[in-house]
C-alpha cells in the first residue's frame, strides 16, 4: 500500500502472523509430581510500519514509524498457565489472556546526524549474536540503538541502551557491538552490562539485593552454498550485593557451535544435516561467594507462552530448560550449567518436510554430587506448506529422564499447529 506526495514516496507496510497449537504433554516432571497437560496456544502479531517519511529540515534524512501489536493466550478451556512449566513464560507478558499488547513501537531515523548512522528509538526487536545472552523474545526492548556503517577497515558498529521491565523489576542494559566481514565469514565482538537494582531476587547461588553482570562475546558466522557454521563464545563477569550485606561475584562462560550441510539425497532431494554442541559453566558448590553458573536474564528462551530452544519438550537454552523444580534454572537443586548435543536432519518428500533431531542434555556441575546426566530427547516433525504463507505441522517428541530423575517415566509431547503470515 503506497501513496506519493511532493517528490518522495511514503509506504505503509502491513504484516501479520498467526500460529495456533493444540496438543498434550504426558508425565511432565516437577519435583516428585508427574502430570499430564493438554494445551491450546494462540500467538498472533499485527504490524504497521510507515516507511520513507521525509524529514524536511534535515537534508536527505528519512524515518520509519512502526507499531506491532501481539496477543498470546491459551483459550478458556485449559488450565495451562497455572502449570509451573509455563508460568514463567506467562509471567513476563503484559497480557496472557489474548488481550493485545504493544510488542514494538519505534521510530527509525536514517542518516541521523551523519550519513552512515541509523538510529532507532523506542520498543524494538533486538537479538545480539545467536541470542545466547541478549534477545527481546517477542516483547521488544525499550531504549535506543545507533547503527554505524562504513567505518574504517570495513567495520560496522552498534551502540545500544535498553531499559526493559521483566516480571517485577526494571533492568538497565547498555553496550556495544562491532562487526568485521572477513574473507569468507562475518566476525562479531560485543560487550554489554546488565544492571539490576532490585527488589531482592534469588540467583543461582545466592540471594541478591542488586547486581551487575558483564558479558563479553565473540561470534563467527559463515554461510556458503552447502555449508553454514555459527560459533559463539561468551564470558560472564560482575558483582552482586547479597541480602546478607556481603558482596558476591560472577565468573561464568558459555559457547555454542552449530553447523549444517546441504546435499541432494536420492529419493528425498535437497536435504540438510545439522550438528550442534554447546556448554555453559556451573557451580561445584565449594565457593558460595562466587557464582560460576552462566545465567543471563535476557537470553533467548521464550516465544509467546512457550519455551523455545533445543528440544520440543526441554526447550533448553545453554543454562536452563523447562521447569522440573522451583530453581531459577528449572533443574534439580544444586545442578547448574548445561551441555547440549543436537544431531538432526531435514528430509523433503514432495511438498512434505520431515525433520528428526536427537538431543543429549548433561549438567556441567552438581553441587550435591552424584549424576550429571539429565535427559535425552528425540523429536520428529512433519511440515506441509499450503503455500508460501501458510503451513501445517505436527510434532511427536519423547524426553527420557536419566540419572538426575530416578524412577521417572518418559515425557511425551504430541501437537499439531497451523501458522499463517502475510
Amino acid at each position: 500500500m503506497a501513496f506519493t506526495a511532493q517528490a518522495y514516496a511514503t509506504k505503509l507496510d502491513l504484516s501479520s502472523n498467526v500460529e495456533l497449537r493444540l496438543g498434550n504433554y504426558q508425565n511432565l516432571i516437577y519435583g516428585n509430581a508427574r502430570n499430564s497437560q493438554p494445551f491450546y496456544f494462540e500467538n498472533a502479531t499485527l504490524g504497521f510500519v510507515i516507511k520513507n517519511i521525509q524529514l524536511e529540515k534535515t537534508e536527505g534524512s528519512t524515518m520509519d514509524v512502526g507499531i506491532v501489536l501481539q496477543s498470546a493466550g491459551s483459550g478458556a478451556s485449559t488450565n495451562t498457565l497455572t502449570s509451573p512449566q509455563f508460568a514463567d513464560a506467562a509471567a513476563r507478558l503484559p497480557s496472557d489472556n489474548g488481550t493485545p499488547y504493544v510488542h514494538s513501537a519505534f521510530v527509525r531515523i536514517y542518516k541521523f546526524i551523519r550519513p552512515n548512522i541509523t538510529a532507532t528509538f523506542g520498543r524494538q526487536d533486538f537479538t545480539l549474536g545467536q541470542g545466547i545472552s541478549l534477545a527481546s523474545d517477542d516483547l521488544g526492548l525499550a531504549g535506543g540503538r545507533l547503527e554505524m556503517a562504513d567505518l574504517p577497515g570495513r567495520l560496522k558498529a552498534d551502540l545500544f541502551v535498553f531499559r526493559p521491565f521483566y516480571i517485577n523489576r526494571f533492568y538497565k542494559i547498555y553496550g556495544a557491538s562491532a562487526y568485521y566481514p572477513g574473507n569468507e565469514g562475518l566476525w562479531q565482538v560485543y560487550h554489554f552490562w546488565e544492571k539490576d537494582d532490585g527488589p531482592p531476587e534469588q540467583d543461582i547461588t545466592f540471594n541478591t539485593l542488586s547486581k551487575t553482570k558483564k558479558f563479553t562475546g565473540v561470534r563467527y558466522y559463515l554461510s556458503q552454498s552447502q555449508l553454514t557454521f555459527d560459533g559463539e563464545a561468551v564470558l560472564q563477569r560482575g558483582t552482586a550485593k547479597k541480602t546478607d550485606g556481603s558482596t558476591g561475584s560472577y565468573n561464568g562462560h558459555a559457547f555454542m557451535l552449530k553447523g549444517s550441510w546441504t546435499q541432494d539425497i536420492t529419493f528425498f532431494g535437497q536435504s540438510r544435516v545439522r550438528l550442534a554442541y554447546g556448554r555453559s559453566s556451573g557451580n561445584s558448590g565449594s565457593d558460595t561467594g562466587t557464582d560460576k553458573a552462566f545465567f543471563p536474564t535476557f537470553g533467548s528462551k521464550y516465544t509467546g507462552l512457550e519455551r523455545k530452544g533445543y528440544g520440543a519438550i526441554a526447550g533448553a537454552s545453554l543454562y536452563d530448560m523447562i521447569k522440573t523444580s522451583s530453581t531459577a534454572n528449572g533443574l534439580p537443586y544444586g545442578v547448574s550449567g548445561l551441555n547440549i548435543i543436537d544431531i538432526g536432519a531435514d528430509l523433503p518428500y514432495k511438498k512434505l518436510v520431515v525433520s528428526a533431531d536427537l538431543y543429549k542434555f548433561r549438567a556441567s556441575r552438581n553441587a550435591n554430587g552424584g549424576s550429571l546426566q539429565i535427559a535425552s530427547e528425540y523429536d520428529i516433525k512433519a511440515a506441509y506448506p499450503l503455500g508460501e504463507n501458510m503451513q501445517l505441522s505436527a510434532v511427536y517428541a519423547v524426553f527420557t529422564p536419566l540419572g538426575l530423575y530416578p524412577d521417572s517415566k518418559q515425557v511425551k509431547l504430541i501437537y499439531g499447529s497451523v501458522s499463517a503470515k502475510f
